[in-house]
């Protein structure tokens, strides 16, 4: 069994699942009207991230971040896939959208540490 978190409204709302994966974390995030997987990060807290995407995909510019970030907090291996689509989204929207992805990262990492995931 995982945790589910999510932040935002509408459009701008993203949702984020992680799984234990042996001592490993699994996570997905995806959100906008259009969740998909589009890029993804491994993490080790010893080191930096490693990202693939989607040809034509920025997703893996988030899930680089999400990676890192629950990888250093929590102490552990971190598999981040991202998917997140809101069609002709401006900058500005972008940038919702991120912080809002950033956002179900915090939230995981306190719930991975509450329910000791």
């Amino acid at each position: 069994m995982g945790i589910s978190v999510k932040f935002g409204e509408g459009r701008y709302q993203i949702v984020a699942e992680a799984l234990k994966a042996g001592g490993d974390l699994l996570v997905f995030v995806g959100g906008g009207e259009k969740p998909h997987i589009g890029g993804l990060s491994l993490s080790d807290p010893s080191a930096s991230a490693v990202s693939l995407s989607i040809p034509f995909h920025k997703d893996f510019v988030v899930s680089h971040q999400v990676s890192e970030k629950i990888s250093r907090a929590t102490g552990r291996r971190c598999l981040a896939v991202v998917g997140i689509h809101v069609e002709n989204a401006t900058k500005e929207e972008i940038s919702i959208l991120v912080r809002n992805a950033l956002a179900c990262a915090d939230l995981l990492i306190e719930q991975i540490r509450e329910h000791c995931l």
